[in-house]
């Protein structure tokens, strides 16, 4: 199997176009938001006023977008076992169904807030005012927004959206990407890799 074979058969059933929509409403809302919260604050008759940044400020929920993250790779992790239990014992499918689908969720939402900080942090970026250039040592990780961080949270957010919509296909309830590779992979060599991988993931999530 080559590269681009490969590739083809990670992109899960609902295509990249559905990520490419995804991020430029939720990025384009961020984005938007700053501006006019930039626009309506500058109205303001005091020069520090700053109410509606404030609120763009309030949306940046990094902490709670790793939270989304590390419940939904918990909850990948406890489906993929699962999934390969159900192949051989159907009476699992129903429980199954409802780890990928809780798993999917917070995937979703996570993917949705990471493409919302997004487009407010390439409006701090653009350094659309000075009000908007607090928002980054304010509540952010990152004290001196660039495009690399930014480049960096695009590409673990779609991280996020590749395990998310392989577990779990909204219109037909299936699997499809990277976790019907998983499930193809003999045993032999799917165990000790789902074994060593998720200690790791688990080492360093307790670990933080």
């Amino acid at each position: 199997m080559n590269i681009k074979e490969l590739t083809k058969q990670i992109i899960p059933k609902s295509g990249l176009n559905h990520c490419a929509e995804t991020y430029l409403t939720w990025a384009g809302v961020g984005l938007v938001g700053s501006f006019v919260a930039t626009t309506l604050d500058a109205q303001a008759e005091l020069a520090y006023a700053a109410y509606y940044t404030n609120a763009v400020n309030d949306a940046v929920g990094y902490n709670f977008w790793i939270l989304l993250a590390v419940i939904g790779l918990l909850l990948f992790g406890l489906s993929l076992p699962l999934i390969y239990l159900s192949l051989h014992v159907p009476q699992a499918k129903i429980v199954t169904d409802q780890f990928r689908r809780l798993s999917y969720t917070f995937f979703l939402v996570a993917f949705d807030e990471g493409g919302l900080m997004i487009g407010i942090l390439i409006a701090n970026w653009l350094h659309t005012s000075d009000k908007m250039a607090l928002l980054a040592d304010k509540s952010f990780l990152f004290s001196d927004v660039g495009l690399l961080p930014i480049l960096a949270l695009a590409f673990v957010n779609s991280f996020l959206w590749l395990l998310g919509e392989a577990i779990y296909n909204r219109d037909d309830k299936s699997y499809s990407g990277v976790v019907g590779l998983i499930m193809a992979t003999p045993i032999k060599y799917l165990a000790p890799a789902y074994l060593s991988s998720a200690g790791i993931m688990l080492y360093l999530i307790v670990s933080q």
